[in-house]
C-alpha cells in the first residue's frame, strides 16, 4: 500500500503539537520539518501550546520534568528527560551554582567562571565570561530597541567589596552592576536600598521582579529593574501581606506575561495564589484572587535549601521542590482538597531549578558557541 501524503496544513497542525523532545528529533525526517523550526509562525502556535517545564540541577546534571495533566484523573504523565549539559567547565562552588530562564533560554551561573546561555532543545550554548570572576549573577534581562532587530541582553549582579571605617576597620559591602553581554562591559550602579534579593529574581518581558520588604514598616512589595533604563523601581504592592516572618512567598510567571504570588501561611500551612489581572499595567497592577488550598497534606514550604518553583496549569498548582527528608525532586500537583506528592527517582537535588517555556530560538551568535 503506497503511503499517503498529508496536506501540508494537516502536517503542520499535528507537528505543532508534539512535545519539544520528540519535535526535535522530527527534524531529520525530511528538509520540511526541519525547516519548520525556522518558521516564526509555526513556532508561535507551537509555543501556545506547550506547557512549562521543571529544569532542575543536581551534582553532575540537568533534568527537565515535563507534566501532562490532560491525561484526566489524579495520575498526570510525567516525564523526566536528561537535559544536554556536558558544559566543557565544571563548576568549582557548587553552592554557588545557580540555573534560571529568560526569553526562552536557560542561564546557567558557574561561580567565577561565567555563565552558560543556553538552549538545551537545540543542543546550542553561549558563553558569557566575565573580566573580573569575582562578579555575583543576580539576574538576567534585555532592553529593546525597536530600531535595533536584537535584543541586548544584559545581567544584574554585584561585587563584594570593602570599605574603610576607621584606620583599623573595614565593613562589606554589594556594589551593583551590570554586565553588558554583547560589549562585555561592567556598569556600576547605585541601588536606593540595602535589602539584596533572597531568592532569585524572576525575568519577565526584559526586566527582573523580586518580593521585598519595607525594613522599617515590614510592608512587602514587588521591586523591579528596568534593563532598558536601568533603573530600579517599586513596582507594586503584594495583594497580601505576611501574618508570620516565617509565611512564605513565591512570585512566578503567569500565562506567559503575567505574574502569580503564592504564599503558604506559617502557622495553618494553608495556600493562597493571586495573579495579576490579564496584560500587566505598571500604573496600576491588579491582583485577583485565584485560588486557596486547604489542605492539610500540603508540604512545607520554609527551608527549602534548593527553592521552590511552581506554575497555573488552569485550576491546578504544579510545584517542584526538595523532599523534606531527602531532598529529592518532587512533584506536587495540588487541586482544590486534593494534593499528590511525585518523587522523582533520580539523584538528590543540591542546588536550584526554575520553570521554563521550551522553545527553538537559536542563542545568538555575537557570544561564543561551545559544543553540547
Amino acid at each position: 500500500m503506497a503511503p499517503v501524503k498529508l496536506p501540508c496544513d494537516l502536517e503542520e497542525e499535528i507537528l505543532s503539537r508534539l512535545p519539544p523532545l520528540s519535535l526535535v528529533r522530527s527534524r531529520t525526517v525530511c528538509q520540511h520539518w526541519n525547516s519548520l523550526l525556522h518558521d516564526k509562525c509555526f513556532l508561535n502556535k507551537h509555543l501556545a501550546r506547550v506547557r512549562p517545564q521543571f529544569i532542575f540541577l543536581t551534582e553532575s546534571k540537568a533534568y527537565s520534568i515535563n507534566i501532562d495533566l490532560r491525561t484526566g484523573g489524579t495520575d498526570p504523565a510525567i516525564e523526566v528527560h536528561e537535559v544536554p549539559s556536558d558544559f566543557p567547565y565544571q563548576a568549582i562552588d557548587l553552592t554557588h551554582t545557580t540555573i534560571t530562564s529568560c526569553d526562552g533560554f536557560l542561564f546557567r551561573h558557574f561561580w567565577k567562571q561565567g555563565v552558560a546561555f543556553w538552549n538545551p532543545w537545540l543542543s546550542q550554548v553561549g558563553w558569557i565570561e566575565y573580566v573580573n570572576k569575582s562578579f555575583h549573577f543576580c539576574g538576567v534581562g534585555y532592553d529593546y530597541d525597536s530600531n535595533v532587530p536584537e535584543k541586548r541582553y544584559k545581567i544584574l549582579g554585584y561585587l563584594n567589596c570593602l570599605r574603610d571605617v576607621s584606620d583599623t576597620y573595614q565593613v562589606t559591602y554589594k556594589r551593583i552592576a551590570v554586565y553588558e553581554c554583547s560589549s562585555r562591559a561592567l556598569k556600576f550602579l547605585d541601588a536606593p536600598f540595602k535589602n539584596w534579593p533572597t531568592m532569585d529574581p524572576l525575568s519577565l518581558n526584559g526586566n527582573l521582579y523580586w518580593v521585598t520588604s519595607d525594613p522599617d514598616t515590614h510592608e512587602c512589595f514587588i521591586r523591579s529593574f528596568d534593563f532598558s533604563s536601568e533603573t530600579f523601581k517599586t513596582f507594586c504592592l503584594l495583594p497580601c501581606q505576611k501574618n508570620h516572618s516565617r509565611d512564605q512567598l513565591v512570585l512566578a510567571v503567569y500565562k506567559g506575561d503575567g505574574l502569580s504570588l503564592l504564599k503558604q501561611c506559617y502557622v495553618t500551612g494553608e495556600i493562597s495564589v493571586w495573579v495579576t489581572k490579564e496584560k500587566m499595567d505598571e500604573e496600576e497592577v491588579v491582583w485577583i484572587s485565584l485560588m486557596t488550598l486547604p489542605t492539610s497534606n500540603l508540604p512545607k514550604l520554609i527551608n527549602k535549601l534548593c527553592g521552590i518553583s511552581y506554575f497555573i496549569f488552569e485550576k491546578t498548582l504544579i510545584m517542584c521542590c526538595g523532599d523534606e527528608e531527602t531532598g529529592a525532586a518532587s512533584i506536587y500537583i495540588v487541586r482544590e482538597d486534593m494534593c499528590k506528592k511525585i518523587q522523582i527517582g533520580y539523584e538528590i537535588v543540591r542546588f536550584s531549578h526554575c520553570v521554563y517555556l521550551p522553545n527553538f530560538i537559536s542563542v545568538p551568535s555575537e557570544f561564543r558557541l561551545l559544543p553540547v
